[in-house]
């Protein structure tokens, strides 16, 4: 299963997901599948779909990339408008799998919970107009890969000990 956008389905993290031999990787998965589909919904809201012509995010992350992170300008007021109705949408969605993940796997809960809060950052910054458009999908771009690049370490760690 392809992990996330932003990482844990984006997200949870894109290379992250625990491995087979991990004695909680399939508890990962079910969470990981839980937060893809609670996340598809917000994904595919009308406010979700707007955004997603500006911003890397959504089902249409990838569709005129360089553009998007081209874009010099700030977010619209209706832009702003929408943020706050997707990310209330989205806050649900990761205070669940963060919940979650805390009963049986905290290293990654805290990996997840790291990520989010990254990227609410950024998203405050967008909203309040100290970044502008382009600049905060080149950083959410860099945070998804700074995570899943430590997600593979957690990975990796596990797997050197089963």
């Amino acid at each position: 299963m392809k992990s996330f956008i932003a990482l844990f389905a984006i997200a949870l993290l894109p290379g992250c997901i625990a491995p087979l031999e991990s004695p909680t990787s399939q508890d990962t998965l079910i969470v990981e599948q839980a937060y893809a589909l609670c996340k598809g919904t917000a994904d595919s809201s009308p406010e979700a779909m707007r955004l997603s012509e500006s911003f890397v995010l959504g089902k249409n992350r990838n569709a005129n990339y360089l553009e998007k992170t081209a874009n010099d300008s700030y977010a619209t007021d209706e832009q702003i408008s929408d943020i706050h109705s997707y990310r209330t949408r989205l806050k649900i969605c990761r205070a669940k799998a963060v919940e979650d993940l805390q009963t049986f796997d905290k290293e990654y809960a805290t990996l997840v919970s790291d990520y989010f809060f990254e990227d609410d950052k950024i998203t405050t910054d967008v909203v309040n107009k100290k970044i502008r458009i382009g600049e905060a999908n080149r950083k959410v771009t860099k945070s998804e890969y700074y995570f899943s690049l430590k997600g593979y370490d957690i990975k990796e760690q596990r797997s050197s000990r089963y």
